[in-house]
């Protein structure tokens, strides 16, 4: 696992130590008045200690928003902005990089959540359409999305949003931002056809609808000093919450995207192939949701080979990271044969605390050996399913 452990300078600025990123988690483990504390301090610091390249925290939210999640992070306050500070510190301690993952769910949350209730928050979204999805488990009956959408008036205002809680986190001490724009949350629904009907400068064309994405993302150069320090997640076979569209859109959206950003020098673009396997669902926790079959795939596709030389090409100022389901077997040989300059692993790192050094000595990767309450809960203390996973035993006397 050579090429994985090898390491790496996004755009001549950012060393990193290999090219194995932990993927942003949400673990519902935010029990304080939605800010880390000393249990995420814990995790992000053993995973930094031993050794990984790049960690991107769990989602965070840039507004106040009724997420299903009620124990997610936000970055709204000065209090925030100061509990997130102590696990950056952690990271940064133990010789690791660590990226802010802005979330906004824009249709995918509800105004009777309690969050949404308590602060007088609204469901905003680029035109006011439902998302046919959805499933709050803390709401009678387990409801879908809202019906109560309010279409942006004007979509500068929700880059401001961005703008404020960005500026948080680089006064939390994060090393840059990756943009959360798939999963059918705001940003992907400006992509979208299905949510997006707008006739403005956001709607309509492709180069309209990816507007809002890269002023975003201009938004991150800015604060954080660069567009190296900027990574966009994209899922183009996204079809989580309403997101799915067809095969032609999403080869004209996402062609435009991606060349855009990396016209602007993006320093990381990360691309899902999630939706591909006819499963949007890990198999633990939401079980296996299958692809609508009226919007095909072309047999064996993938969207990361399909977009990918895009982002990787000789002289390309971008480097191409990829996620959903890799094997590390597989995502060697990729970044051996020069198709990815970057890994991200999710839930692996959940059962794996040590993934480096499990790689640098050839141990293989431990599983879900619990239940499906490991990811979210419920759960008696925050370390429970979180803190609690044994390291691999090395016997020194052979290294």
């Amino acid at each position: 696992m050579s090429s994985l452990l090898e390491p790496v300078t996004i755009g001549g600025k950012l060393p990193l130590r290999n090219r194995v990123v932990m993927g942003s988690m949400t673990r519902n483990r935010c029990v304080d008045d939605y800010k880390p504390g000393p249990a995420q301090v814990t995790h992000y610091a053993d995973r930094a200690r031993d050794g990984t390249g790049l960690i991107v925290n769990e989602g965070t939210f840039v507004d106040w928003t009724g997420c299903d999640w009620k124990y997610s992070p936000f970055m709204i306050t000065d209090d925030h902005a100061a509990a997130w500070r102590v696990v950056t510190d952690a990271v940064h301690k133990e010789g690791g990089k660590i990226f802010f993952q802005a979330w906004h769910a824009g249709r995918c949350q509800h105004d009777q959540m309690p969050v949404m209730k308590k602060m007088g928050g609204r469901v905003l979204a680029p035109s006011s359409i439902k998302a046919d999805a959805g499933k709050y488990r803390d709401l009678p009956g387990a409801p879908g999305h809202t019906e109560n959408v309010v279409a942006i008036e004007n979509p500068r205002d929700v880059v401001e949003t961005f703008r404020r809680s960005l500026q948080l986190a680089k006064k939390a001490g994060f090393d840059g931002s990756e943009l959360l724009a798939q999963g059918g949350y705001l940003p992907q629904q400006f992509l979208n056809t299905r949510a997006n009907k707008r006739t403005d400068n956001y709607g309509g064309s492709v180069e309209n609808r990816c507007r809002f994405i890269l002023e975003v993302v201009d938004v991150i150069s800015e604060i954080f000093g660069g567009p190296e320090y900027a990574c966009v997640k994209l899922n183009p076979t996204d079809f989580l919450n309403d997101s799915v569209v067809t095969f032609k859109e999403m080869k004209e959206t996402y062609t435009y995207l991606i060349k855009e950003l990396v016209t602007r020098k993006v320093g990381i673009i990360n691309l899902s192939r999630r939706g591909i396997d006819h499963n949007g669902g890990t198999g633990d926790f939401f079980g296996h949701i299958p692809r609508p079959t009226e919007y095909p795939l072309p047999l064996g596709y993938d969207p990361v080979l399909d977009f990918g030389p895009l982002v990787k090409f000789p002289g390309s100022p971008s480097m191409l990271m990829a996620n959903h389901d890799y094997t590390l077997e597989e995502a060697d040989r990729l970044v051996k044969e020069g198709k990815l300059d970057l890994i991200t692993f999710g839930r692996p790192f959940i059962y794996n605390p040590d993934i480096i050094s499990r790689i640098r000595h050839g141990i293989p990767l431990s599983g879900n050996t619990r239940d499906n309450t490991v990811h979210y809960g419920p759960y008696k203390t925050p370390d429970e399913n979180y803190n609690d996973w044994p390291s691999a035993i090395i016997d020194r006397e052979k290294i």
